[in-house]
């Protein structure tokens, strides 16, 4: 007996919890809706707004009329999140600079964390000392005018060699008309990734490849 009054007397503790939960959303809401920017109409569930952005339009182009009808401010849902875009230049700038700080992270994620070796790189990691050092060490050991510069004769050479690639597959694969196809979107993939990488492995897909080592692209 004691028990079951016991079980009666918590299941209505909760209610009266819950109760109180409610009264004091219902009470808060308004005054958060109104400093919420408002929310563009025509999400689906689960997807939300990704559907508006797989159209014939750019994706510019589309943000662009979605400004149009609701403001330089609105927000739209990707999935769960929901993402703040910002048309005006005045505020974008109070994004970017003034409040910088706010919006320079990025949220944490199981992907992030796992490709990012538990946010080692500094292009998944969150905002903070570790992301300000690294970006800092980069910039200035890789990125820096002086660093782009000794880098240039890689960037030649591997042009050249991507020609002599197209060369070699118009010998093999040329028909009666001294005309062969080729795909060039794998071939400026693959010049892409080789200028990327050379720098810092030493190494591209072309020599791997000569090699016979198993080096695939992502």
């Amino acid at each position: 007996m004691e028990s079951l009054l016991s079980f009666t007397a918590a299941i209505f503790a909760c209610i009266f919890a819950l109760l109180i939960f409610l009264c004091h959303y219902s009470l808060q809401a308004p005054h958060v809706a109104k400093r919420m920017p408002p929310e563009a109409a025509g999400a689906w569930p689960i997807i939300g707004h990704l559907h508006l952005l797989s159209g014939s339009q750019l994706p510019q182009q589309t943000l662009g009329s979605l400004a149009d009808i609701y403001g330089p401010v609105f927000t739209l849902k990707f999935g769960v999140h929901r993402a703040l875009v910002v048309s005006d230049w005045k505020m974008a700038k109070e994004c970017l600079t003034t409040n910088d700080e706010v919006f320079a992270s990025r949220p944490k994620s199981v992907a992030s964390e796992l490709m990012g070796y538990n946010y080692a790189m500094f292009g998944l990691s969150p905002y903070g000392p570790y992301w300000g050092q690294v970006r800092k060490i980069a910039t200035l050991e890789f990125l820096s005018s002086r660093r782009v510069e000794m880098l240039a004769p890689i960037r030649v050479a591997e042009v050249k060699a991507s020609i002599g690639d197209i060369y070699k597959c118009w010998v093999k694969n040329k028909d009666g008309s001294n005309m062969a196809k080729m795909e060039m979107k794998q071939w400026f993939g693959t010049l892409s990734l080789n200028i990327a990488v050379k720098p810092l492995v030493g190494s591209d897909i072309r020599t791997q490849r000569d090699k016979g080592t198993d080096f695939q692209r992502p």
